[in-house]
C-alpha cells in the first residue's frame, strides 16, 4: 500500500512532468506571419509599461532596439508650434514637472518638462530628436499612435497639421515605408488625401465590419487590442490585411497573442517573445 505521502509525491511528480510537456509545447512557436515574413516585435513606448524608466523616451527606446525588437510602438503628439513630440496623455503634469496641455504649449517649453522618475533628467522629446539620435534608423519599424486632442479649437485643421507634420518628419528620414499609422477610418483617409504612403492601421476590433471597411479604403492593416477579436486572423489575411494586436505584458500573454496569427506584436514584455523566437541580444546590457 502506498502512504498519502508517497502518493502525493508521486501526484506532484506527474503535473511537473505535464507542465513540463505544456511548456516545451509552447516555446515550439513559429514566428513566421501568413505573408511569409517574420512577425514584427515592438517594444510598447519602448521597454514597456513595467520598465523602470519612463516609456516614449530615448532612455527606455534605445534599449528595446539594443535587446533585438524590429522598433518600437510610440505616442505623439503635436505642440503648438506644429511639432511632433512623445509622449503619452495630454496632460503634461501626469507624468512631468510641467502643466498645460500639449496642445497648447510650445516645443521649447515642452523640452524643459522632466519626467517624474527614479531617474534625473529625463525629458519629453520631439520625435524629429529620437528619430535622429537612433542608429541606423531605416532598419527599425515603428507604429504611431497618434493622440488627437478633441479639445482643440479647429479639430479638423488640427488633424491636417498632425498629418503633414508626420508626413514631414517620416520624409526627412525616408521612414514612410517603415512607420504605421493607426487611427480610425476619418483620420486615415485623411492621411490618404494629404498624400501619406505609410502603411495605415485602422484601429478596431478584428470583425467582418473592420475588414470591409479597411479592404474597402485601401488601408494596410488592423490594428487592435489582444482581446479584440470577434473573427479569427485569418478572414482579415484572406483579404490582404495585415493584423496588428496591443499589448501583452509577459510571457503568457505573449503566447496567447501569437495563437492569434498576428503579424505585428506591439508588447510590453519584448524580452520573453524575443527570447523564445532566438532573436534577443545577450551582448547588448540594459541600463
Amino acid at each position: 500500500m502506498f502512504s498519502t505521502r508517497k502518493i502525493l509525491m508521486l501526484f506532484c511528480f506527474i503535473v511537473c512532468i505535464f507542465v513540463f510537456n505544456i511548456q516545451c509545447k509552447k516555446e515550439d512557436f513559429s514566428d513566421n506571419t501568413y505573408f511569409g515574413s517574420k512577425v514584427i516585435i515592438l517594444g510598447h513606448r519602448g521597454m514597456g509599461t513595467y520598465y523602470k524608466l519612463p516609456g516614449d523616451t530615448y532612455e527606455s527606446i534605445i534599449p528595446a532596439i539594443g535587446i533585438g525588437s524590429d522598433g518600437c510602438e510610440i505616442d505623439i503628439q503635436l505642440t503648438k508650434d506644429t511639432e511632433l513630440i512623445l509622449y503619452h496623455d495630454f496632460l503634461l503634469s501626469s507624468s512631468t514637472t510641467c502643466s498645460g496641455r500639449v496642445s497648447e504649449s510650445t516645443l521649447s517649453e515642452i523640452k524643459q518638462c522632466e519626467y517624474h522618475s527614479i531617474k534625473n533628467n529625463i525629458f519629453v522629446y520631439s520625435l524629429d530628436e529620437i528619430f535622429s539620435r537612433i542608429p541606423d534608423l531605416n532598419k527599425l519599424y515603428f507604429s504611431f499612435d497618434c493622440k488627437l486632442d478633441d479639445e482643440v479649437t479647429n479639430f479638423d485643421e488640427y488633424q491636417n497639421q498632425f498629418l503633414r507634420a508626420v508626413k514631414r518628419i517620416c520624409e526627412k528620414y525616408n521612414m514612410s515605408n517603415n512607420v504605421f499609422i493607426e487611427g480610425n477610418s476619418s483620420f486615415l483617409r485623411k492621411a490618404q488625401s494629404i498624400g501619406l504612403t505609410n502603411k495605415l492601421f485602422l484601429t478596431d476590433a478584428v470583425k467582418q465590419s473592420s475588414i470591409d471597411t479597411a479592404v474597402f479604403y485601401g488601408f494596410f492593416g488592423i490594428c487592435t487590442e489582444m482581446e479584440n477579436f470577434e473573427v479569427e486572423s485569418q478572414k482579415a489575411h484572406e483579404n490582404g490585411l495585415y493584423i496588428m494586436t496591443y499589448t501583452p505584458n509577459n510571457y503568457y500573454s505573449n503566447i496567447i497573442a501569437l495563437n492569434k496569427d498576428v503579424d505585428i506584436l506591439q508588447t510590453d514584455d519584448p524580452i520573453s517573445i524575443l527570447k523564445l523566437f532566438e532573436r534577443y541580444n545577450y551582448e547588448y546590457i540594459i541600463p
